[in-house]
């Protein structure tokens, strides 16, 4: 059946946040209304928020009935207002002045709910009693995967759109937030490097990045950080920890009076570790530069865990121009009697729709280790 002009779409944010999103239903948002004069809905905390609206009218006519005359009574800033309403017709107005903010103002979460099928299946159900002619899916793997089923279990267009500071979703080569996430970490960098050298310190510091080191050798190319650890170089074992330690040591025996050392979150020791990598590689460095005859015994070693820090802040540029693109391509396919359901990617700079499951970038891999070689031969001394 042919939607009609009146049908709107639906747009909602899900999983961990990442700058950039507001930009992206800014941009959802001011397309439908000014370019295809269609209805935007924005679906207050991603998956969870769809399923609360489900339950609350739980097949029950009147209840509908109730949804749909809030839904047209509290538009734009009342319904966004109003913590209780799950589903905002949006405006222009709602929309205003949002661009450049991190985080989301439609909220996100994780909904484990969601997993079900009887659950996803009254979401469903819901959506097509709405009138809603498809749905836009904002978020990292977990939620483009919920996207997936939903493509698969209904006859609603379903576009989804890659947003983790992460970068760890190989089919495109950015996602939206990741530019945002090596700015916010290069500034960090900065900072420590002024006490790292006051104190001659070797400075450990986290970054996220899940099983993916993107995050962590973008930051080190762009902050000039002395070392950078990756999961795509395999576990850390006690005989490679003291590796890195004597490369540390040699560097500073040559004149070098700090180092700043990224490791990835996602890094993997040998034996299984629990705690945190920053602490753990602190222990192991600590321990080779006090050694008895080393040449520096009180050079100190200091962890930090950067964490949530890195999702927030004011997208930069980068990624509020990609934000713009994604959105517009969403739009071309949903609204293509001939489109697909997939996923927007940005490949070889060109914005493009893939299918949901498609294979990953093999350039990802390869660019990833040139990333590494580089880095090295900038970094060392």
């Amino acid at each position: 059946m042919t939607p009609s002009p009146e049908s709107p779409v639906a747009v909602l944010c899900s999983g961990g946040d990442a700058p950039g999103m507001n930009a992206f239903l800014r941009a959802v948002v001011r397309l439908g209304l000014n370019r295809h004069k269609i209805p935007v809905y924005g679906i207050r905390d991603g998956y969870r928020g769809l399923v609360r609206a489900a339950r609350q009218v739980n097949g029950d006519a009147e209840a509908l009935v109730q949804l749909k005359q809030e839904i047209s009574r509290n538009t734009g800033h009342r319904g966004l207002i109003d913590a209780q309403q799950s589903i905002i017709q949006m405006d222009h107005a709602s929309v205003s002045g949002i661009m450049g903010k991190g985080g989301t103002i439609l909220g996100s979460a994780r909904c484990l709910d969601f997993h079900k099928p009887e659950v996803r299946r009254e979401v469903i159900t819901l959506l097509e009693k709405l009138g809603v002619r498809a749905l836009i899916v904002s978020g990292g793997d977990g939620s483009l995967t919920g996207a997936k089923l939903l493509a698969a279990e209904s006859n609603l267009r379903i576009i989804g759109v890659p947003a983790t500071i992460d970068n760890d979703l190989q089919f495109t080569e950015m996602s939206l937030g990741v530019d945002t996430a090596v700015h916010t970490l290069v500034w960090a960098v900065d900072h420590f490097i002024d006490t790292a050298r006051s104190h001659r310190r070797v400075m450990v510091l986290e970054t996220m990045g899940r099983e993916s080191g993107d995050l962590a050798r973008m930051a080190a190319l762009a902050s000039g950080a002395e070392m950078v650890i990756t999961p795509e170089g395999g576990a850390l074992t006690e005989e490679r920890m003291t590796m890195l330690a004597e490369k540390i040591e040699g560097a500073m025996t040559r004149g070098r009076g700090h180092a700043i050392v990224l490791i990835a979150e996602g890094v993997k020791f040998e034996p299984e570790q629990k705690r945190n990598g920053a602490y753990i590689l602190r222990d192991a460095f600590q321990a080779y530069f006090g050694r008895e005859g080393a040449p520096f015994p009180d050079l100190e070693v200091r962890p930090s865990v950067l964490g949530h820090l890195q999702r927030g802040g004011h997208a930069t540029p980068g990624d509020c121009i990609l934000a713009a693109r994604f959105a517009e391509e969403a739009w071309k396919s949903l609204l293509d009697p001939n489109g697909m359901n997939g996923i927007t990617a940005l490949r070889y700079n060109k914005v493009e729709i893939v299918p949901f499951g498609c294979e990953d970038l093999p350039e990802r891999s390869v660019h990833s280790a040139a990333m590494d070689q580089l880095h090295d031969d900038l970094a060392n001394w």
